[in-house]
């Protein structure tokens, strides 16, 4: 049963009619404000001339919105790097390249992927790497979420090590810190000295991780 407006005396539409429509927009307004708010993160993080260090105080004023705004968004300063990071993780490539490493059933052949996947994001993201260097120094909540990211790249190389010599204990954990720096941006960054373009030097880092897998495994016959 439709109710008159008070205004026009014309019938009103339902309520519930109503409802989702606003639901969706409040919805949509937050998103974008959520977006927003990661832009202005993304930006202090990697920093810049005339910018402010990052800060939940200076994400709010570079998104245009108030500090609450940014804690009911994220909850906390972790909440909000947290965010950033899977931007930054998403933009790079790896949140829709990583799965396809889990699902080939070549151990060998993915862990090329894997290197090449962890060599595309530090092509990508060559440039804002520095940045993360500099803020872990000052920054400890930044440092343990970054921390904590990393250990991540860590136990990925633990489960396709797994596969290559299942069982092997102590010996695979050695082997997975060996290909944990040999496929890290410190050396990614290193072997692109002399003008290496991105190809070459993944070709160099999948030499060195293959070279490195035949050796360890090799001497465990």
């Amino acid at each position: 049963m439709n109710v008159k407006s008070r205004k026009t005396g014309k019938p009103s539409a339902p309520a519930e009619t109503r409802r989702p429509y606003r639901s969706a927009a409040r919805a949509q307004a937050a998103d974008a404000t959520r977006t927003r708010i990661i832009d202005a993160a993304r930006t202090l993080f990697i920093g810049g001339p005339d910018l402010p260090a990052f800060s939940v105080d200076g994400v709010a004023r570079q998104a245009g919105v108030t500090r609450l705004t940014v804690y009911n968004q994220f909850e906390s300063k972790l909440g909000l790097l947290e965010a950033v990071f899977d931007d930054i993780a998403e933009r790079g490539g790896l949140i829709a390249a990583l799965p396809s490493i889990f699902i080939e059933p070549d151990p060998h052949a993915a862990l090329r992927r894997f290197v090449s996947v962890f060599c595309g994001f530090w092509t990508r993201h060559k440039t804002m790497m520095p940045a993360f260097q500099a803020v872990i120094k000052i920054d400890e909540d930044i440092a343990a979420s970054l921390q904590r990211r990393t250990e991540r790249r860590r136990h990925i190389l633990g489960v396709l090590v797994e596969r290559l010599a299942p069982g092997a204990g102590k010996a695979n954990a050695d082997l997975v810190d060996l290909l944990y720096v040999l496929t890290s941006f410190d050396t990614f960054d290193a072997l692109s000295a002399r003008n290496r373009n991105a190809k070459a030097v993944e070709a160099l880092m999948q030499t060195l991780v293959e070279q490195t897998v035949r050796t360890l495994l090799g001497t465990r016959g």
